[in-house]
């Protein structure tokens, strides 16, 4: 006799009520699984922070070419001096803030914002005070040669941990917000030497790249052939518009 379920009785046939159990373990087991693997085959963010809120004190050289940064007295676990690039509040470059101190030992405030070995400062508005101790030595230059290097055209304010991810398609039309209100750069490669690494993205003889070179290639893989320059812990690749193209 063929088993017939009728909704207001309390009690489903066996039958039924066997097919039905057995039915829901499946799904149970598969919806695991799936869970698993789609946890598996995700990526993690990267390990990047913004100190947002917490104001800390800074003194050093100021820097205004390619980018605003920060050259401090104090130095990396590996000896080199530290470089901080220097960002304002929001989606803005710190140019105007900080061009009437280049050169100069300043003292400042801001919030760290790092990835890495690479840190930025978001600086407190009206913060930078010129001071009379003497500052770092500027750190050597050191030319490694010219190099082809793939990788994506990033905004370093974002990139560096005021987003995350804060790279990828998901992120191009911020990235493109923040670096047409001249936020420093950056390239991100995963084979520079073998290795990965963020540079600063200049124009030829550290000066800035103009945004029409970059700005339509933002947030999908490009390559970029160029000298790449390290000073201190901070890597740079000078290049001009026409080393720049979308990969295939």
């Amino acid at each position: 006799m063929t088993e017939f379920y009728v909704g207001y009785l309390k009690k489903t046939p066996a039958g039924i009520a066997k097919r039905i159990k057995t039915l829901i373990a499946i799904v149970l087991v598969l919806g695991a699984v799936a869970a698993i693997t789609f946890a598996r085959i995700q990526k993690t963010f990267a390990t990047s922070t913004f100190e947002y809120g917490k104001e800390r004190t800074f003194e050093g050289v100021l820097e205004s070419s390619p980018y605003p940064a920060l050259v401090t007295a104090s130095s990396t676990p590996e000896g080199k001096t530290a470089r901080f690039l220097l960002v304002a509040s929001g989606k803005h470059g710190a140019d105007s803030q900080v061009q009437p101190y280049a050169g100069k030992t300043v003292r400042l405030r801001g919030s760290l914002i790092y990835r890495g070995n690479q840190s930025m400062i978001e600086l407190v508005k009206d913060s930078v005070a010129v001071i009379t101790n003497a500052g770092p030595v500027p750190a050597p230059v050191t030319d490694l040669g010219t190099f082809n290097l793939t990788g994506e055209i990033v905004d370093s304010k974002c990139y560096l941990g005021v987003m995350n991810p804060g790279n990828g398609k998901v992120h191009r039309d911020c990235a493109v917000r923040c670096l047409s209100g001249d936020i420093p750069p950056l390239f991100a490669t995963n084979n520079f030497r073998g290795t990965p690494a963020i540079l600063v993205l200049a124009g030829i003889a550290g000066k800035p790249l103009p945004k029409q070179a970059f700005l339509n290639l933002v947030a999908q893989p490009v390559r970029v052939r160029g000298k790449v320059l390290q000073t201190g812990n901070t890597l740079f690749v000078e290049t001009e518009p026409a080393a720049i193209s979308a990969l295939p």
